[in-house]
C-alpha cells in the first residue's frame, strides 16, 4: 500500500499526460489520464480512461471505467472515423483538427465527493 501526499502518486504502468492532479491523489495501475484535472484526495483504480474531464475532490472512480468525451460529428452523413480520421483511411489526407479541436472543448465535468462504479 502506497502512503499518499502532497505529489500525486501515478503508477508506473499508468500514463498521465497534459493532466493537472491535486494533492493525495493517486491514478492506478494501467489507467490513462489525458488533458484531465484530478481535484485533492481523489482517486482512479487500474485500468481506468480519463480523458478531457474535470474531477472534484474526494471523487473515487472504479476500475475499467471510461470518462472521455469521444463525441462523434452527428451533423456529418456518417459517424464513421473516416469522415475525421481521413489521414487513416486515404492517402495525401489529414485528419479534420477541427472536430479534434472542437471534441476536446467538450469536457466532462464529475463534482466534488462523487463516485463511480464498473456495472455488474
Amino acid at each position: 500500500m502506497t502512503k499518499l501526499g502532497i505529489e500525486p502518486h501515478i503508477h508506473a504502468t499508468a500514463h498521465v499526460t497534459e493532466s493537472v492532479l491535486g494533492r493525495y491523489t493517486e491514478v492506478g495501475a494501467g489507467s490513462h489520464v489525458a488533458r484531465s484535472t484530478l481535484g485533492d484526495y481523489s482517486y482512479c483504480v487500474e485500468n481506468t480512461q480519463i480523458a478531457y474531464a474535470d474531477i472534484g475532490k474526494f471523487a473515487n472512480i472504479a476500475s475499467h471505467v471510461r470518462i472521455y468525451a469521444s463525441m462523434h460529428p452527428m451533423e456529418q452523413a456518417s459517424l464513421h472515423h473516416f469522415t475525421y480520421r481521413s489521414a487513416r483511411y486515404f492517402e495525401g489526407e489529414e485528419n479534420d483538427q477541427d472536430f479534434f479541436d472542437w471534441r476536446a472543448e467538450q469536457r466532462i465535468t464529475i463534482g466534488h465527493d462523487t463516485g463511480s462504479a464498473m456495472a455488474r
